[in-house]
Protein backbone atom coordinates (compact mmCIF):
# COMPACT_ATOMS: atom_id res chain seq x y z
CA UNK A 1 0.00 0.00 0.00
CA UNK A 2 1.22 3.30 -1.16
CA UNK A 3 1.89 5.94 1.73
CA UNK A 4 -0.01 9.60 0.97
CA UNK A 5 0.84 12.48 2.30
CA UNK A 6 -0.34 16.09 2.74
CA UNK A 7 1.98 17.50 0.44
CA UNK A 8 1.18 14.58 -2.20
CA UNK A 9 -2.51 15.74 -1.85
CA UNK A 10 -2.12 19.29 -2.22
CA UNK A 11 0.42 18.95 -5.31
CA UNK A 12 -2.37 16.81 -6.70
CA UNK A 13 -4.94 18.78 -6.39
CA UNK A 14 -2.55 21.99 -7.85
CA UNK A 15 -2.07 20.35 -10.56
CA UNK A 16 -5.78 19.15 -11.25
CA UNK A 17 -6.45 22.77 -10.71
CA UNK A 18 -3.48 24.17 -13.39
CA UNK A 19 -4.24 21.74 -16.12
CA UNK A 20 -8.17 23.11 -15.86
CA UNK A 21 -6.91 26.33 -16.01
CA UNK A 22 -4.96 25.59 -19.03
CA UNK A 23 -7.53 23.96 -20.66
CA UNK A 24 -10.40 26.73 -20.31
CA UNK A 25 -7.55 29.46 -20.90
CA UNK A 26 -7.29 27.31 -24.27
CA UNK A 27 -10.97 27.58 -24.89
CA UNK A 28 -11.23 31.01 -24.05
CA UNK A 29 -8.33 32.15 -26.72
CA UNK A 30 -10.46 30.09 -29.40
CA UNK A 31 -13.75 31.71 -28.45
CA UNK A 32 -11.76 35.27 -28.87
CA UNK A 33 -9.74 34.37 -31.99
CA UNK A 34 -12.32 31.46 -33.74
CA UNK A 35 -9.57 29.53 -34.43
CA UNK A 36 -8.93 26.41 -33.31
CA UNK A 37 -5.02 26.37 -33.64
CA UNK A 38 -2.90 28.94 -32.63
CA UNK A 39 0.60 26.48 -32.57
CA UNK A 40 1.14 23.56 -34.88
CA UNK A 41 1.46 21.82 -31.98
CA UNK A 42 -2.31 22.25 -31.13
CA UNK A 43 -2.82 19.82 -34.37
CA UNK A 44 -0.43 19.83 -36.61
CA UNK A 45 -2.48 17.91 -39.21
CA UNK A 46 -5.03 21.11 -39.19
CA UNK A 47 -2.09 23.36 -39.13
CA UNK A 48 -0.54 22.09 -42.36
CA UNK A 49 -3.37 21.93 -43.85
CA UNK A 50 -3.85 25.39 -42.92
CA UNK A 51 -1.17 26.99 -44.73
CA UNK A 52 -2.20 25.20 -47.66
CA UNK A 53 -5.51 26.69 -47.76
CA UNK A 54 -3.93 30.20 -47.00
CA UNK A 55 -1.00 29.50 -49.98
CA UNK A 56 -3.75 28.90 -52.29
CA UNK A 57 -6.12 31.32 -51.22
CA UNK A 58 -3.22 34.10 -52.24
CA UNK A 59 -2.46 32.67 -54.98
CA UNK A 60 -6.30 32.92 -56.32
CA UNK A 61 -6.74 36.06 -54.94
CA UNK A 62 -3.28 37.57 -57.19
CA UNK A 63 -5.07 35.38 -60.26
CA UNK A 64 -8.13 37.86 -59.46
CA UNK A 65 -6.25 40.75 -59.72
CA UNK A 66 -4.29 39.45 -62.91
CA UNK A 67 -7.59 38.51 -64.39
CA UNK A 68 -9.13 41.71 -63.02
CA UNK A 69 -6.02 43.96 -64.80
CA UNK A 70 -6.21 41.52 -67.87
CA UNK A 71 -10.31 42.46 -68.57
CA UNK A 72 -9.31 46.27 -68.55
CA UNK A 73 -6.26 46.38 -70.44
CA UNK A 74 -7.99 44.15 -73.19
CA UNK A 75 -11.29 46.57 -72.80
CA UNK A 76 -9.17 49.72 -73.54
CA UNK A 77 -7.67 48.26 -76.61
CA UNK A 78 -10.73 46.94 -77.71
CA UNK A 79 -12.02 50.58 -77.42
CA UNK A 80 -9.19 52.03 -79.16
CA UNK A 81 -9.33 49.90 -82.32
CA UNK A 82 -13.29 51.00 -82.11
CA UNK A 83 -12.26 54.37 -82.84
CA UNK A 84 -9.97 53.41 -85.90
CA UNK A 85 -12.64 51.52 -87.67
CA UNK A 86 -14.91 55.15 -87.37
CA UNK A 87 -11.81 56.57 -88.73
CA UNK A 88 -11.48 54.18 -91.30
CA UNK A 89 -15.72 54.58 -91.99
CA UNK A 90 -14.90 58.45 -92.75
CA UNK A 91 -11.65 57.74 -94.86
CA UNK A 92 -13.79 55.59 -97.25
CA UNK A 93 -16.87 58.02 -97.36
CA UNK A 94 -13.75 60.54 -98.81
CA UNK A 95 -12.57 57.40 -101.11
CA UNK A 96 -15.69 56.61 -102.77
CA UNK A 97 -16.60 60.66 -102.81
CA UNK A 98 -13.04 61.28 -104.53
CA UNK A 99 -13.90 57.95 -106.98
CA UNK A 100 -17.22 59.54 -108.38
CA UNK A 101 -15.25 63.14 -108.98
CA UNK A 102 -16.67 65.27 -106.38
CA UNK A 103 -13.26 66.45 -105.59
CA UNK A 104 -12.32 68.37 -108.91
CA UNK A 105 -11.84 71.84 -108.16
CA UNK A 106 -9.00 73.43 -105.79
CA UNK A 107 -10.77 74.89 -103.00
CA UNK A 108 -12.32 70.67 -102.36
CA UNK A 109 -9.15 69.52 -102.73
CA UNK A 110 -8.15 71.52 -99.99
CA UNK A 111 -10.75 70.86 -97.88
CA UNK A 112 -10.18 67.15 -98.10
CA UNK A 113 -6.31 67.41 -97.57
CA UNK A 114 -7.25 69.12 -93.92
CA UNK A 115 -9.71 66.77 -92.85
CA UNK A 116 -7.94 63.75 -94.06
CA UNK A 117 -4.78 65.21 -91.98
CA UNK A 118 -6.61 65.86 -89.12
CA UNK A 119 -7.83 62.02 -89.43
CA UNK A 120 -4.30 61.06 -89.45
CA UNK A 121 -3.43 62.70 -86.87
CA UNK A 122 -5.64 60.94 -84.78
CA UNK A 123 -4.96 58.04 -86.17
CA UNK A 124 -1.79 57.90 -84.62
CA UNK A 125 -2.77 59.23 -81.38
CA UNK A 126 -4.60 56.37 -80.99
CA UNK A 127 -1.59 54.07 -81.79
CA UNK A 128 0.37 55.72 -79.29
CA UNK A 129 -2.78 55.24 -76.85
CA UNK A 130 -1.73 54.25 -73.08
CA UNK A 131 -3.12 52.31 -70.51
CA UNK A 132 -3.92 53.65 -66.54
CA UNK A 133 -0.36 52.94 -65.55
CA UNK A 134 1.05 54.99 -68.68
CA UNK A 135 2.05 51.76 -70.69
CA UNK A 136 1.62 51.76 -74.33
CA UNK A 137 -1.22 49.53 -75.54
CA UNK A 138 0.40 49.01 -78.73
CA UNK A 139 4.22 49.09 -78.08
CA UNK A 140 4.69 45.71 -77.16
CA UNK A 141 7.13 45.72 -73.72
CA UNK A 142 7.86 49.65 -74.21
CA UNK A 143 7.11 52.03 -71.73
CA UNK A 144 8.43 55.01 -73.41
CA UNK A 145 11.50 57.40 -72.45
CA UNK A 146 12.00 61.19 -73.15
CA UNK A 147 13.95 60.45 -76.04
CA UNK A 148 10.96 58.33 -77.27
CA UNK A 149 8.15 58.48 -75.06
CA UNK A 150 5.73 56.77 -77.83
CA UNK A 151 5.99 53.78 -80.12
CA UNK A 152 4.62 55.94 -83.20
CA UNK A 153 7.13 58.50 -84.34
CA UNK A 154 5.29 60.97 -87.32
CA UNK A 155 7.39 62.11 -89.78
CA UNK A 156 5.95 65.75 -91.04
CA UNK A 157 7.33 67.33 -94.42
CA UNK A 158 6.10 71.19 -96.20
CA UNK A 159 3.22 70.00 -98.68
CA UNK A 160 2.37 72.81 -101.50
CA UNK A 161 -0.26 69.87 -103.05
CA UNK A 162 -3.68 71.43 -101.68
CA UNK A 163 -1.66 74.02 -99.17
CA UNK A 164 -1.26 71.46 -96.45
CA UNK A 165 1.61 73.23 -95.37
CA UNK A 166 3.21 70.88 -92.73
CA UNK A 167 1.76 67.76 -93.43
CA UNK A 168 2.63 63.91 -92.13
CA UNK A 169 4.61 62.13 -94.70
CA UNK A 170 5.42 59.21 -92.69
CA UNK A 171 5.31 57.17 -89.40
CA UNK A 172 7.88 54.91 -88.12
CA UNK A 173 7.27 52.37 -85.40
CA UNK A 174 9.66 52.66 -82.93
CA UNK A 175 8.26 49.86 -80.52
CA UNK A 176 9.06 45.92 -79.97
CA UNK A 177 7.10 42.51 -80.69
CA UNK A 178 6.66 41.85 -77.29
CA UNK A 179 3.46 40.75 -75.67
CA UNK A 180 2.53 41.69 -72.27
CA UNK A 181 1.14 38.06 -70.70
CA UNK A 182 -0.25 37.83 -67.57
CA UNK A 183 -0.69 34.39 -65.19
CA UNK A 184 -4.50 33.90 -64.71
CA UNK A 185 -4.21 30.29 -63.63
CA UNK A 186 -1.80 28.10 -62.00
CA UNK A 187 0.86 27.70 -65.08
CA UNK A 188 -1.95 29.37 -67.44
CA UNK A 189 -0.90 32.75 -69.13
CA UNK A 190 -2.77 35.11 -71.64
CA UNK A 191 -0.86 37.83 -73.68
CA UNK A 192 -2.82 40.48 -73.23
CA UNK A 193 -0.92 42.71 -76.05
CA UNK A 194 -0.50 43.57 -79.49
CA UNK A 195 2.37 45.08 -80.98
CA UNK A 196 2.01 47.61 -83.54
CA UNK A 197 3.59 46.59 -86.05
CA UNK A 198 1.12 43.85 -86.30
CA UNK A 199 -2.34 45.64 -85.30
CA UNK A 200 -1.72 48.95 -87.79
CA UNK A 201 -0.19 46.61 -90.63
CA UNK A 202 -2.54 47.10 -94.11
CA UNK A 203 -0.80 44.34 -96.15
CA UNK A 204 1.45 41.38 -96.02
CA UNK A 205 5.21 42.85 -96.51
CA UNK A 206 7.37 41.72 -98.94
CA UNK A 207 11.61 42.74 -98.28
CA UNK A 208 13.53 41.32 -101.69
CA UNK A 209 17.51 41.42 -101.13
CA UNK A 210 19.29 42.79 -104.13
CA UNK A 211 22.75 40.99 -103.45
CA UNK A 212 23.43 37.70 -105.18
CA UNK A 213 23.68 35.27 -102.52
CA UNK A 214 25.02 32.26 -105.45
CA UNK A 215 27.99 31.42 -103.50
CA UNK A 216 27.19 32.24 -100.11
CA UNK A 217 27.60 29.43 -97.18
CA UNK A 218 27.90 30.35 -93.48
CA UNK A 219 31.12 30.40 -92.24
CA UNK A 220 30.30 29.45 -88.44
CA UNK A 221 27.55 27.98 -86.15
CA UNK A 222 25.10 31.19 -86.05
CA UNK A 223 21.82 32.56 -85.42
CA UNK A 224 19.06 34.51 -86.86
CA UNK A 225 15.94 35.81 -85.56
CA UNK A 226 12.58 36.52 -87.22
CA UNK A 227 9.68 37.99 -85.52
CA UNK A 228 11.11 37.07 -82.43
CA UNK A 229 11.63 33.16 -83.17
CA UNK A 230 14.99 32.11 -83.39
CA UNK A 231 16.75 30.24 -86.00
CA UNK A 232 19.48 27.93 -86.25
CA UNK A 233 22.05 28.23 -89.08
CA UNK A 234 25.02 25.81 -89.28
CA UNK A 235 28.56 26.39 -90.96
CA UNK A 236 28.40 25.75 -94.81
CA UNK A 237 24.35 26.15 -94.97
CA UNK A 238 23.49 27.56 -98.10
CA UNK A 239 20.74 30.02 -99.54
CA UNK A 240 18.73 26.86 -100.01
CA UNK A 241 19.25 25.50 -96.27
CA UNK A 242 18.61 28.41 -95.13
CA UNK A 243 15.19 28.99 -96.98
CA UNK A 244 14.36 25.53 -95.83
CA UNK A 245 15.02 26.73 -91.91
CA UNK A 246 13.15 29.90 -92.42
CA UNK A 247 9.76 27.95 -94.00
CA UNK A 248 9.89 25.52 -91.26
CA UNK A 249 9.81 27.43 -88.65
CA UNK A 250 6.65 27.69 -88.13
CA UNK A 251 6.57 31.44 -88.60
CA UNK A 252 3.94 33.77 -90.24
CA UNK A 253 6.35 34.57 -93.35
CA UNK A 254 7.57 32.64 -96.16
CA UNK A 255 11.12 32.68 -97.76
CA UNK A 256 11.80 31.71 -101.50
CA UNK A 257 14.90 32.33 -103.95
CA UNK A 258 14.87 35.18 -105.82
CA UNK A 259 15.79 35.26 -110.12
CA UNK A 260 19.01 37.00 -109.29
CA UNK A 261 19.57 34.04 -106.46
CA UNK A 262 18.52 36.54 -104.00
CA UNK A 263 16.75 36.09 -101.06
CA UNK A 264 12.77 36.99 -100.71
CA UNK A 265 11.16 37.28 -97.60
CA UNK A 266 7.36 37.45 -97.54
CA UNK A 267 4.81 37.89 -94.88
CA UNK A 268 1.51 35.50 -94.65
CA UNK A 269 0.22 37.68 -92.68
CA UNK A 270 -0.63 41.44 -92.16
CA UNK A 271 2.70 42.63 -90.38
CA UNK A 272 5.88 44.49 -90.31
CA UNK A 273 8.78 41.53 -90.28
CA UNK A 274 11.36 42.09 -87.67
CA UNK A 275 14.43 40.81 -88.75
CA UNK A 276 17.48 40.51 -85.80
CA UNK A 277 21.04 38.47 -86.17
CA UNK A 278 21.32 36.89 -82.92
CA UNK A 279 24.68 37.80 -81.23
CA UNK A 280 27.78 38.57 -83.24
CA UNK A 281 25.85 36.37 -86.32
CA UNK A 282 25.91 37.93 -90.18
CA UNK A 283 24.02 36.02 -91.97
CA UNK A 284 21.26 38.62 -92.78
CA UNK A 285 23.52 41.28 -93.12
CA UNK A 286 25.80 39.31 -95.34
CA UNK A 287 22.35 38.30 -97.49
CA UNK A 288 21.70 41.75 -97.72
CA UNK A 289 18.51 42.37 -95.68
CA UNK A 290 20.32 44.02 -92.64
CA UNK A 291 21.86 47.21 -92.30
CA UNK A 292 25.39 46.59 -90.87
CA UNK A 293 25.26 50.68 -89.52
CA UNK A 294 21.92 49.89 -87.83
CA UNK A 295 21.19 46.27 -86.90
CA UNK A 296 18.61 46.76 -84.52
CA UNK A 297 15.30 46.93 -85.76
CA UNK A 298 12.63 47.74 -86.28
CA UNK A 299 13.57 49.90 -89.52
CA UNK A 300 16.72 48.23 -90.17
CA UNK A 301 16.47 46.84 -93.57
CA UNK A 302 19.55 47.31 -95.61
CA UNK A 303 19.04 50.59 -97.82
CA UNK A 304 19.25 48.28 -100.88
CA UNK A 305 16.53 46.38 -99.83
CA UNK A 306 13.12 46.90 -101.89
CA UNK A 307 9.89 46.94 -99.68
CA UNK A 308 6.82 46.28 -100.28
CA UNK A 309 3.94 46.76 -98.41
CA UNK A 310 1.78 49.47 -95.94
CA UNK A 311 0.82 50.12 -93.07
CA UNK A 312 -2.58 51.86 -91.84
CA UNK A 313 -0.70 55.74 -91.78
CA UNK A 314 1.25 54.52 -95.36
CA UNK A 315 -2.17 53.83 -96.79
CA UNK A 316 -3.99 57.09 -95.43
CA UNK A 317 -0.82 59.34 -96.99
CA UNK A 318 -1.18 57.62 -99.98
CA UNK A 319 -5.03 58.13 -100.52
CA UNK A 320 -4.38 61.57 -99.78
CA UNK A 321 -1.74 62.14 -102.07
CA UNK A 322 -4.22 60.57 -104.51
CA UNK A 323 -7.51 62.10 -103.89
CA UNK A 324 -5.46 65.74 -104.11
CA UNK A 325 -3.95 64.77 -107.42
CA UNK A 326 -7.28 63.92 -108.66
CA UNK A 327 -6.83 60.65 -109.44
CA UNK A 328 -10.22 58.78 -109.82
CA UNK A 329 -8.85 55.22 -111.33
CA UNK A 330 -6.82 54.69 -108.30
CA UNK A 331 -8.76 56.24 -105.16
CA UNK A 332 -11.72 53.98 -106.74
CA UNK A 333 -9.90 50.90 -107.33
CA UNK A 334 -6.25 50.26 -105.37
CA UNK A 335 -6.79 53.06 -102.67
CA UNK A 336 -10.49 51.52 -101.67
CA UNK A 337 -9.02 48.33 -101.90
CA UNK A 338 -6.47 48.55 -99.56
CA UNK A 339 -8.63 50.70 -97.15
CA UNK A 340 -10.76 47.63 -96.95
CA UNK A 341 -7.64 45.20 -96.28
CA UNK A 342 -6.70 47.59 -93.76
CA UNK A 343 -10.06 47.76 -92.05
CA UNK A 344 -10.57 43.57 -92.57
CA UNK A 345 -6.46 43.38 -90.51
CA UNK A 346 -8.15 45.84 -87.78
CA UNK A 347 -11.22 43.80 -87.36
CA UNK A 348 -9.32 40.85 -87.41
CA UNK A 349 -7.23 41.65 -84.26
CA UNK A 350 -10.24 43.29 -82.89
CA UNK A 351 -12.12 39.60 -82.90
CA UNK A 352 -8.93 38.28 -80.69
CA UNK A 353 -9.29 40.66 -78.29
CA UNK A 354 -13.01 39.87 -78.44
CA UNK A 355 -12.14 36.01 -78.02
CA UNK A 356 -9.55 36.67 -75.30
CA UNK A 357 -12.13 38.76 -73.08
CA UNK A 358 -14.56 36.05 -73.25
CA UNK A 359 -11.54 33.73 -72.06
CA UNK A 360 -10.85 36.20 -68.93
CA UNK A 361 -14.55 36.65 -67.87
CA UNK A 362 -15.25 32.52 -67.91
CA UNK A 363 -11.52 32.34 -66.10
CA UNK A 364 -12.75 34.95 -63.20
CA UNK A 365 -15.85 33.06 -63.08
CA UNK A 366 -13.58 30.17 -62.23
CA UNK A 367 -11.24 31.73 -60.07
CA UNK A 368 -14.46 33.03 -58.21
CA UNK A 369 -15.40 29.38 -57.36
CA UNK A 370 -12.41 28.77 -56.59
CA UNK A 371 -12.17 31.38 -53.82
CA UNK A 372 -15.35 30.62 -51.97
CA UNK A 373 -14.32 26.54 -52.29
CA UNK A 374 -10.80 27.07 -50.44
CA UNK A 375 -12.66 30.01 -48.07
CA UNK A 376 -15.68 27.19 -47.36
CA UNK A 377 -12.39 24.44 -46.80
CA UNK A 378 -9.95 27.13 -43.99
CA UNK A 379 -13.09 27.87 -42.50
CA UNK A 380 -13.94 24.22 -41.68
CA UNK A 381 -10.20 23.77 -40.73
CA UNK A 382 -9.27 26.80 -38.90
CA UNK A 383 -13.12 28.04 -37.74
CA UNK A 384 -14.59 26.64 -34.21
CA UNK A 385 -18.31 25.62 -33.93
CA UNK A 386 -18.78 28.09 -31.62
CA UNK A 387 -21.86 26.36 -29.67
CA UNK A 388 -20.26 23.42 -28.73
CA UNK A 389 -16.78 25.39 -27.95
CA UNK A 390 -18.98 27.29 -25.37
CA UNK A 391 -20.40 23.97 -24.25
CA UNK A 392 -17.07 22.47 -23.56
CA UNK A 393 -16.10 25.71 -21.38
CA UNK A 394 -18.79 25.69 -19.53
CA UNK A 395 -18.27 21.87 -18.82
CA UNK A 396 -14.97 22.73 -17.94
CA UNK A 397 -15.77 25.63 -15.58
CA UNK A 398 -18.38 23.53 -13.75
CA UNK A 399 -15.40 20.50 -13.51
CA UNK A 400 -12.91 23.35 -12.03
CA UNK A 401 -15.64 24.53 -9.58
CA UNK A 402 -16.02 21.07 -8.50
CA UNK A 403 -12.26 20.68 -7.74
CA UNK A 404 -12.43 23.24 -5.92
CA UNK A 405 -14.53 22.47 -3.90
CA UNK A 406 -13.19 18.86 -3.30
CA UNK A 407 -9.64 19.85 -2.30
CA UNK A 408 -11.01 22.34 0.17
CA UNK A 409 -12.36 19.46 1.90
CA UNK A 410 -9.62 17.06 0.79
CA UNK A 411 -6.55 19.15 2.68
CA UNK A 412 -6.20 17.46 6.48
CA UNK A 413 -6.61 19.97 9.09
CA UNK A 414 -3.45 21.24 10.98
CA UNK A 415 -2.59 21.26 15.10
CA UNK A 416 -3.70 24.71 14.94
CA UNK A 417 -7.15 23.80 14.58
CA UNK A 418 -7.21 21.39 17.12
CA UNK A 419 -5.89 23.84 19.82
CA UNK A 420 -8.75 26.27 18.99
Amino acid sequence: MNRITNQMINQNMTFNLKRHQYEMDKINNSLATGKNVRVPRDNPINATNQMLYRTNLTEVNQFIKNIDESKSYLNQADSTLQSVTRIFQRLRVLAVQGANGIYTNFELKEAMATEINQLLEELVAVANAKDGAGRSLFGGYMTGDDKNPNPFLSIYQTLTAGNQGDAMTGVEYRGDIGRLTREVSKGEYVDIGIPGNQVFWATNQVLTSNKDATTYSSDTDQAIKIDGVEIKISAGDNLDIIIDKINNAGLAVKASKGGRNNLIIETTTPHQTWLEDSGSGRVLKDLGLINPQFPSPPNNYDPTVTVDGMSLFEMVIRLREDLVAGDQELVGGRDIGLLDMGLENVLKNLAEIGAKSRRIDELAKRSEFAKANITEMLSKTEGIDYAETIMNFKWLESVHQYALAVGAKSIKSTLMDFLR
